[in-house]
């Protein structure tokens, strides 16, 4: 069910505090994580990895992509926020390249908004998802991002620095963070074919980021897997996907120290 104006506004408005005290990179321990990729709407996927972290005593990491496309986009953004509220720390919410201004209104979640509270009320969520941190590292050797490693960024830590409160993305290393995917047919970076500053990037740039930064593993969403998760360049990228609306099983990832297994969502 849909809250009332008055209380969407309120868990905005709590959210934002929360977030904007949150870096751009949240730094965490190691310890036993549910990672779980884009969701877009899909409120029974969200539930259902809550319930699994609830039963194993598990820290819960999402990786963007909660709005647009799926049927329940207002309640799964809504129910994630009220969760952050009360798991705090437990619980990270990282940004994905649907949350901003430009995507809501192309793939549906403006008008979703607009039909639920009025046009004007969309605003509040824009400033919301612009305090939303775009990375975390666990343990100093596992990234978790949306999209991928941006073509003009060496250090990891350099994501601290990125400016908060872009309604969409400006920062190039920004955008590509959210918006860049790997490639096993090329080596270094390509334009991708998503358009607007995205890149490809290849094994060789992946594991030159990787070996700078002493990382072990990088876990992202953003693409969809038949599978519901699939790895690349030597089992060192794993793409989770957590959508059922594509017609795939949604899958997450149980991460213990670098331990991985595959988690599904019924």
């Amino acid at each position: 069910m849909i809250p009332e104006r008055s209380v969407t506004a309120s868990l905005i408005s709590r959210a934002y505090e929360v977030f904007a005290e949150e870096p751009q990179l949240v730094e965490l321990e190691l310890c036993k994580y549910l990672i779980v990729g884009d969701t877009h709407g899909d409120l029974d996927t969200s539930l259902s990895a809550i319930r699994h972290a609830e039963r194993n005593n598990l820290s819960l990491i999402f990786l963007g992509d909660y709005v647009d496309r799926g049927l329940r986009q207002l309640e799964n953004i809504v129910t994630l926020l009220e969760h952050k509220l009360s798991w705090g720390r437990r619980l990270i919410m990282l940004r994905g390249n649907h949350e901003s201004r430009m995507m809501n209104r192309w793939y549906g979640f403006f008008s979703v908004v607009a039909a639920a509270y009025g046009p004007d009320f969309y605003q509040e969520f824009a400033r919301l998802f612009s305090q939303m941190p775009y990375a975390a590292i666990i343990g100093g050797r596992v990234l978790c991002v949306h999209g991928g490693v941006p073509d003009s960024m060496d250090s990891v830590y350099e994501i601290r620095d990125l400016p908060k409160g872009e309604l969409d993305p400006e920062d190039p290393r920004a955008l590509q963070l959210l918006w860049n995917d790997p490639c096993e047919d090329i080596d270094e970076f390509a334009p991708s074919w998503r358009g607007g500053g995205a890149m490809l990037f290849g094994r060789i740039a992946f594991e030159r980021f990787m070996a700078r930064n002493g990382l072990e593993l990088m876990v992202r969403g953003h693409e969809p897997q038949d599978k519901g998760y699939g790895y690349l360049f030597n089992n060192r990228l794993l793409t989770v996907f957590s959508c059922r609306y594509y017609g795939i099983r949604p899958a997450g990832a149980f991460l213990e120290d670098l331990d991985v297994e595959i988690v599904y969502f019924e």
